[in-house]
């Protein structure tokens, strides 16, 4: 398996991307260059960090966030925190795609709310269990597993209460937990960016040509259009204006990533499976593209179907699974 590099991380008092959505989709689009894999973990450790630097206070930070641990979450709250038999807390919950669980110290895990509070609970990652390993080969690399709880043992401190931002914290642009995704569809547009890099336009007009011209238009398109809202909410989130969605703009918004996310994948697959190529490295490349593309097109939080019902989150129905 490919070693992949520590994801670059960005928490409270950081730099100045610590509140800039653009600055950290173009971080994603860069790592995608080279590695889709390596994109998907940068993704998943700075939404991660994000959130927690809007929501958790110093100390869980710089207890957590020490050394070379590496911390990554699964922000769906699909968790229960509920008190055991001895009055204690503990953690169930089933999390699919827990992106870099191989690699991480912590886990951020999403739970149900809980008196209203909607909360994430941080856990040693060897407390969890791995029932869906992924077989297949690649974005293998950031063992986006489905990982279990049953009953794990919870300490109040470690508890982050995400409902609310907390008084005195910096303006913070990840105040709603769904913005964790705003640079999800960044994977997706650096591959289909790297892919126009190998490949190149043919000079003689042809089929090729306007696969390739397409592929320019879809992945600009892709790109701009999210880049453009993302500088909007910093500006709006530097100003202490970037409020918590209400439940019409936040499908909304999600639809807007899903709309960038598959217009990216879209431009990648088309370069990947119209290149005629007969260089071994650059088929080699193709085919590993056209396995990402797989692997990442049906991600429920990047699926449109999750919205149909009105409810953000809500499951995808039984046949798009299949």
């Amino acid at each position: 398996m490919k070693q992949l590099s520590s994801p670059l991380l960005w928490l409270r008092d950081g730099p100045e991307e610590v509140q800039s959505l653009a600055a950290g989709l173009d971080l994603v689009r860069t790592a995608a260059h080279k590695d889709a894999s390596h994109a998907w973990l940068c993704m998943i450790a700075n939404g991660t960090a994000h959130y927690l630097s809007t929501y958790a206070s110093s100390e869980l930070l710089s207890r957590w966030y020490v050394g070379d641990n590496e911390l990554y979450g699964v922000v769906a709250p699909v968790g229960r925190l509920r008190t055991g038999t001895d009055g204690g807390l503990v953690l169930d919950g089933s999390w699919r795609f827990g992106s870099g669980s191989h690699r991480a110290a912590v886990m951020a895990m999403g739970c149900e709310p809980v008196a209203g509070r909607r909360t994430t609970v941080l856990v040693d990652r060897d407390r969890l269990e791995v029932v869906h390993p992924w077989e297949g080969p690649g974005l293998l690399a950031t063992a986006s597993h489905t990982l279990r709880a049953s009953g794990v043992r919870v300490s109040p401190p470690d508890i982050v209460d995400m409902t609310d931002v907390p008084a005195g914290r910096p303006v913070g642009i990840y105040a709603d937990p769904d913005l964790f995704l705003a640079n999800m569809p960044g994977v997706a547009i650096g591959l289909a960016e790297r892919l126009l890099a190998l490949l190149g336009p043919s000079p003689v007009p042809g089929a090729w040509q306007a696969t390739y011209a397409d592929a320019v238009a879809r992945s600009i398109l892709a790109r701009r259009g999210l880049t453009g809202m993302l500088h909007s909410f910093d500006a709006l989130a530097r100003a202490g204006q970037l409020a918590l969605f209400s439940p019409a703009l936040r499908q909304e918004f999600l639809l807007m990533l899903s709309a960038s996310y598959h217009v990216g994948l879209d431009a990648a697959l088309a370069l990947a499976e119209r290149c005629d190529s007969t260089d071994p490295e650059v088929r080699q490349q193709l085919e590993q593209a056209r396995v990402d593309i797989a692997i990442m097109r049906p991600h429920g939080a990047m699926r449109p179907s999750r919205l149909v019902s009105g409810q953000p989150g809500s499951p995808a129905p039984e046949w798009m699974s299949r």
